[in-house]
């Protein structure tokens, strides 16, 4: 139950009020009783200016209040939600500059240094972290890091760059087939906060699956998967996919797996054999009627459906129920679902988003 806090008006009518009840003595030996009702007066400013810095008193006394809890606590200059994730052990994530690799292809022999810098459009800049030498007529592979944090540095696979100093003898560069990932803003503050109160909710407890869900996360997974046992006894696997929330996920990197890995050998027990995989991102494409068929219940039950299949997450399993009910609730109940017609049990490395959606007429 939250405490009502009082109007200005309120408190300066309590001012009010205790001033009327007081008499004072002159310096002649008269009483004289004050009259903060009169207007104009000095009382009746009195009372206004008390009532304002009162009610300062109670909404600063309010929001102090608010820092305490995790839910409400915010993350500004003056907040205590940082405190909150160091206390429970949840640093927010911070920026990521993306990674990855790139082939240089080049027409003779030549060294590509540490440090050569690599754009696509010039907005963004890659840089070579180690040298490497690119045989006549052949090509190399070089491990390049974004110079700037942020998703602007991912780049899809495949995808051309060019050197921003041209190097005699380099005929083409371009990301490999995994791409250029990893990169990240700031954690948004309420993701930050629900996984404070997750690890609230399930505190460490010696490295059991919410431990190790909790420091993939920690590392920037956005979907975590563990798998006890998954290559043998004593062992743990944990599989991750990224993206952001509401978004197609990506399956990880080899840079990404790395540094999750890493993060997580920091971390883990110091007997805990773990393994950290990428998942396998499967699309599924649904087959439905719906009646009425329209544009708008056609992006509605997508926009459903979507939402749907990613809440099931890596190895999760998707009820038909839940598929039914989902269609009814963006586009009423005169409808036919006609794939999938079971549940669906996906294996622990799979995580399924929705695909392309079969729109079908009944005769």
């Amino acid at each position: 139950m939250s405490a009502n806090i009082p109007s200005p008006q309120e408190l300066a009518q309590r001012f009010a009020a205790s001033l009327a009840q007081a008499t004072f003595m002159t310096p002649d030996g008269q009483m004289v009783q004050l009259d903060p009702t009169a207007p104009g007066t000095l009382e009746q400013v009195l009372a206004a200016v008390h009532g304002l810095a009162d009610y300062e008193t109670y909404l600063f006394m309010r929001d102090r209040l608010l820092e305490m809890l995790p839910t409400t606590a915010t993350a500004g200059t003056d907040g205590l939600l940082e405190q909150h994730g160091e206390i429970w052990g949840v640093p927010r994530r911070s920026p990521l500059a993306a990674l990855g690799r790139v082939v240089f292809t080049a027409s003779q022999a030549v060294t590509v240094p540490a440090g050569t810098l690599l754009v696509t459009d010039g907005t963004v800049q890659w840089s070579v972290n180690e040298a490497v030498l690119v045989p006549a007529g052949g090509t190399a592979v070089a491990d390049v890091t974004c110079t700037v944090v942020g998703t602007a540095g991912n780049l899809a696979g495949g995808s051309p760059l060019s050197l921003v100093s041209p190097i005699p003898g380099v005929t083409a560069v371009t990301a490999d087939a995994d791409g250029l990932a990893g990169g990240a803003g700031l954690e948004d503050v309420e993701s930050w906060r629900a996984r404070i109160i997750e690890a609230i909710r399930s505190p460490y407890n010696g490295g059991d699956a919410a431990d190790y869900v909790r420091w993939a996360e920690n590392a920037g997974a956005s979907y975590v998967n563990v798998v006890p046992e998954l290559m043998g006894l004593g062992t743990v696997g944990v599989v991750i996919a990224f993206g952001a929330s509401g978004e197609m996920p990506s399956t990880a990197t080899p840079d990404e797996v790395a540094r999750v890995q890493s993060y997580i050998d920091n971390v883990r027990p110091i007997r805990g054999n773990v393994q950290v995989f990428p998942a396998s991102i499967v699309p599924q494409n649904p087959s439905l009627a719906l009646q009425p068929d329209t544009q708008a219940a056609r992006q509605a039950v997508t926009a459903a459906l979507s939402a749907l299949y990613l809440s099931v997450g890596i190895g999760g399993t998707l009820y038909l129920e839940s598929v039914q009910a989902a269609i009814v609730a963006a586009a009423g109940s005169k409808n036919t679902l006609i794939y999938p017609n079971s549940t669906q049990v996906f294996t622990p490395d799979e995580m399924p988003v929705l695909g392309t959606i079969s729109w079908q007429t009944l005769s």
